[in-house]
């Protein structure tokens, strides 16, 4: 996108500010550092540092109104990426492992071309756009939203497989905005308080960039309650040319809360995959400190359960990998997770996902501080473990004594609210 594309954006963000009342203007400021470990054999090292520093910036300005029935949200953003770390996933996407590597977002896939990228180079890589960008309308009854929004979906706290729109990564620490997506949301509530949701989601086939269906997803969820204790979804999708029907169920527990998704995929190849997950949190107090824990068990119904078929996997699943649904290789995984509020000021939180089949996993430690009003800090670890030849420990690269694995990192950040 061009330059010139700068005037769109900002007549798009500020026009409805002069012809408007009543709008509520917010956002961010982060800023965060982080420093990377790589063991000599991992390729990484090969295409980049074994010690990688990057700076990350994110900007989000907001705008959000409601008058009458009628609402809509605007979130411009400016995310740049300035260090090692750019200039090793470009090299290994040219090698074909794009599913290894993150990256900010693009539009590629999406309706509307609303990201501009610049300043990439092997140093820099950094966008602007509209993250969200949407009109609702919202009656007694009938919800209507078109646009740039984000729609979740399941009870995962880690894995989500009911979530098959733009999920966040199990191991994300920054889950406070949702990437959003272009598409056409409806909802109507019935007089039980029980409802049901429509999503219109087209997508860009990347080899010609236009809209098609086998590209899109079409998707209806009944939301509703049994006996006023359990409550549950009943999910059917067409997505990405292949037929998705979920259901999920959650309920209070001896003054805890479980939860229950499973999902069945008819496969374009014929077969049928089934993934779920279910899991568990309690909240409770000890030695006069308040503790949130919770446990969650994932099948990843297009995961290998053989080690050596990490760098080949399925096609469905190297699918999945590429568009952002799955981020993870195994098919069966356990994690877990406990919040410590040590003050009302600083909280503590440690996480853990494990690969069931070959013993590898993933443990992150982070602490969040609000250091004073407006203004947070937060530091964490991520430590991954494993043998090599596992999927947190290094997965072979095939004719070579070389590895791909994620890094020991070290995180610093300062976010400032407006």
């Amino acid at each position: 996108m061009k330059k010139k594309y700068l005037f769109i954006y900002l007549l798009a963000l500020f026009s409805p500010l002069v012809i408007a009342d009543d709008w509520s203007l917010g956002g961010h400021i982060k800023y965060h550092f982080s420093a990377t470990h790589y063991d000599n054999d991992n390729l990484n090292v090969q295409y980049g540092s074994q010690y990688p520093v990057d700076n990350f910036f994110d900007f989000r300005l907001t705008a959000e109104n409601r008058w009458g029935a009628w609402d809509s949200q605007i979130h411009y953003e400016i995310l740049a990426l300035y260090g090692d770390t750019p200039e090793t996933e470009e090299k290994l996407t040219n090698i074909g492992l794009s599913a290894m590597v993150g990256g900010l977002p693009k539009d590629n896939r999406r309706l509307f071309k609303l990201t501009d990228e610049w300043g990439n180079s092997n140093k820099l890589d950094a966008v602007q756009r509209l993250d969200r960008f949407y009109l609702g309308y919202n009656g007694e009854q009938l919800v209507i939203r078109f646009g740039r929004q984000t729609v979740s979906w399941g009870n995962g706290l880690i894995f989500h497989p009911l979530d098959i729109f733009s999920p966040f990564s199990p191991t994300a620490i920054d889950k406070e905005y949702k990437t959003g997506d272009d598409m056409l949301y409806g909802q109507w509530l019935f007089e039980n308080e029980d409802d049901l949701q429509m999503i219109l989601l087209p997508r860009r086939n990347l080899q010609n960039n236009q809209i098609e269906s086998e590209q899109s997803t079409l998707a209806f969820k009944y939301h509703g309650w049994y006996q006023e204790k359990w409550e549950f979804d009943l999910l059917a999708a067409r997505h990405f040319d292949e037929n998705v029907f979920g259901f999920g169920l959650s309920r209070d527990i001896l003054e805890a809360v479980w939860r229950f998704d499973v999902s069945a995929t008819r496969l374009k190849k014929g077969t049928t995959t089934v993934s779920l997950i279910t899991n568990i949190d309690y909240s409770w107090v000890w030695f006069e400190r308040n503790f949130h824990g919770y446990i969650e068990y994932f099948r990843n119904g297009v995961g290998n359960a053989q080690a050596d078929h990490y760098l080949s996997p399925d096609p469905a699943l190297q699918a999945r990998l590429e568009r952002g649904e799955v981020y993870t290789q195994g098919r069966n995984y356990l994690g877990s997770g406990i919040q410590i509020e040590l003050t009302p000021l600083f909280n503590f939180y440690t996480s853990w996902i494990a690969n069931l089949h070959d013993n590898s996993g993933f443990f992150q430690i982070r602490g969040i501080y609000d250091w004073v009003e407006d203004l947070q800090l937060i530091a964490w670890f991520d430590m991954p473990y494993g043998d090599k030849g596992t999927e947190f420990g290094g997965i072979p690269i095939e004719g070579s004594d070389q590895y791909i694995a994620p890094g020991q990192r070290a995180y610093l950040r300062l976010t400032y609210y407006f």
